[in-house]
């Protein structure tokens, strides 16, 4: 393999396990914030109890979280040096601002959140546990910022600098709310809470069919399921209003995930297909008419352009700004020469420098395609996950109000099974996303093929990526082993003076400013 699959592949395998554990922090941490809230209403001794467990699953999760997270940003110094260099001014921006930010106020109030149970009062509790909950959606918020600019940049201007042509940030704000940001962090947040919502649910079901914390497990699955049809119906109007501003924003990653080839109008909504690269062509098994036209355009008649005539628009833009290169370059030592005025120079030389940038990020071919087929069916079954889960969180409200939720097997069996499945559904989408941006690293901005770190030695990529790949692999099983002894534990505490994750509280006699008396914060 070469440089630039390798780095490929290890940014991949990192963000992929990183992804693992992202929307369970997300899901996980708002939920509790929302039982949090609800016991402090009605002091319903349950909800803490279920509270205090679901603490000690998100404390493992958020632990293996971080870990797996820090990796990330250096790459981009390491094995992306051309990206880096390239919109370092632009990309640094969000990244810095999460860590100051959003990744401080989460920290700050998570130790507090996981070891104050006993210590603070339970409004002081409660609102740690919300603060943990907005720095984490901020954490996701600046990290989808920073991903949003690279999938629709905005806010931006090409300069040629010493070191050559580069992106500098012109509107903060622009940048940072660009067309596509808000409904993009909806739609990978929400996917957080289904994840979240699952997993609770699911655990919930396993404890009532094996009769263990029942009493407790009912309420929780009665929550979680309510939670649950609430994300996942929200999934559904989030993701096709992110999908229509995706053929708007990115037209070649929308006719990847359509498989569409070939431009037309009044287009068909291909539901199976088999993509055939080599031909350029799609074997459609099944189809509505009409309808990718009606969620693309809001118009049945609409035209929607086809991988084809993408390609071909793309080189004839790449060929103008090639051609328009030598005219500016001309133009630009004319006015040099005649001590034109600062304006005229600097006007001409963002223009070359556009023109630059478009001669190299537009210059595609079908060999500069990722494989249609894999973004084509992520896609799809990203799409088919969240109709099922809609489905399934439906017919379990249906049994909920006949009071049969508890007694159904078959369903509460169907929940355990469920649990993966909204992982493996971010994961596509998150695959679809990433690989249907391809060939590029930043949106008609810069290729991926030009943002590699060229003086990083291909043996060096391989023997970082096998090691991070065993490293990442013990992590998760680490996770594993310690999630499912947390959950074969069960809800409540051996010991009923014993913190939840195992920490004696603090002795009164002792620590009086912090203990459950009237002094209590």
């Amino acid at each position: 393999m070469d440089l630039l699959t390798l780095s490929r592949l290890q940014f991949g395998m990192t963000a992929f396990y990183h992804f693992l554990f992202v929307p369970l922090t997300l899901g996980l941490a708002f939920m509790i914030a929302i039982i949090k809230t609800i016991y402090l209403k009605n002091k319903d001794e349950r909800l803490d109890k279920l509270a205090m467990f679901l603490m000690k699953l998100f404390a493992i999760n958020f632990a293996v979280g971080v870990a797996t997270g820090l990796t990330m940003e250096f790459e981009f110094g390491t094995n992306w040096f051309e990206y880096s260099k390239f919109v370092g001014d632009i990309f640094g921006a969000p990244l810095a601002i999460e860590g100051l930010m959003a990744f401080f106020l989460e920290s700050t109030f998570i130790g507090l959140f996981l070891f104050g149970k006993d210590r603070i009062s339970d409004k002081m509790h409660t609102f740690a546990a919300w603060m943990v909950a907005i720095g984490s959606t901020l954490s996701a918020l600046w990290i989808l910022i920073a991903n949003s600019w690279m999938q629709t940049p905005a806010g931006y201007k090409i300069v040629e600098s010493e070191q050559g042509v580069k992106a500098v940030l012109t509107d903060f704000w622009e940048a940072v709310i660009n067309h596509t940001t808000v409904f993009r962090f909806l739609h990978c947040v929400n996917a957080g809470y289904i994840v979240g919502g699952f997993f609770v649910m699911g655990i919930m079901a396993l404890y009532i069919l094996r009769n263990k914390n029942s009493n407790i497990a009912k309420i929780g699955l009665k929550f979680s399921l309510i939670f649950s049809v609430i994300v996942s119906l929200a999934q559904i109007i989030i993701g096709d209003i992110h999908g229509y501003q995706v053929t708007h924003g990115q037209p070649l990653k929308m006719a990847m995930m359509e498989g569409k080839w070939e431009t037309e109008k009044g287009a068909s909504l291909d539901l199976f297909g088999i993509i055939n690269q080599e031909k350029h062509e799609t074997k459609v098994l099944l189809e509505v008419p009409y309808l990718l036209s009606i969620l693309s355009y809001h118009d049945p008649n609409a035209e929607f352009k086809g991988i084809n005539d993408l390609i071909k628009e793309y080189k004839d833009i790449a060929q103008k700004a090639k051609e328009k290169i030598p005219l500016l370059e001309e133009k630009l030592t004319e006015l040099e020469k005649n001590n034109a005025s600062k304006e005229e120079i600097e006007k001409v030389k963002a223009e070359l420098a556009m023109a630059k940038a478009n001669a190299k990020a537009y210059d595609i071919d079908y060999k500069d395609l990722p494989s249609v087929a894999l973004v084509f069916t992520t896609f799809h079954l990203m799409v088919y996950l969240g109709f099922y889960f809609v489905f399934l969180t439906l017919f379990g409200l249906y049994l909920l109000k006949r009071g049969k939720l508890f007694e159904s097997k078959l369903y509460l069996w169907l929940l355990v099974l469920s649990i993966p499945l909204p992982w493996v559904s971010t994961e596509f989408g998150w695959i679809a996303t990433e690989v249907g941006r391809q060939p590029w690293i930043v949106q008609g901005v810069m290729l991926t093929r030009d943002a590699v770190s060229f003086h990083v030695g291909t043996y060096n990529v391989l023997f970082s990526f096998i090691f991070f790949l065993t490293i990442y692999t013990l992590i998760f099983f680490v996770f594993l082993y310690a999630m499912v002894k947390a959950i074969k534990k069960g809800i409540e505490p051996e010991d009923k003076n014993q913190h939840p994750l195992n920490y004696p509280s603090a002795p009164v006699g002792n620590i009086t400013t912090f203990s459950k008396t009237k002094e209590r914060i």
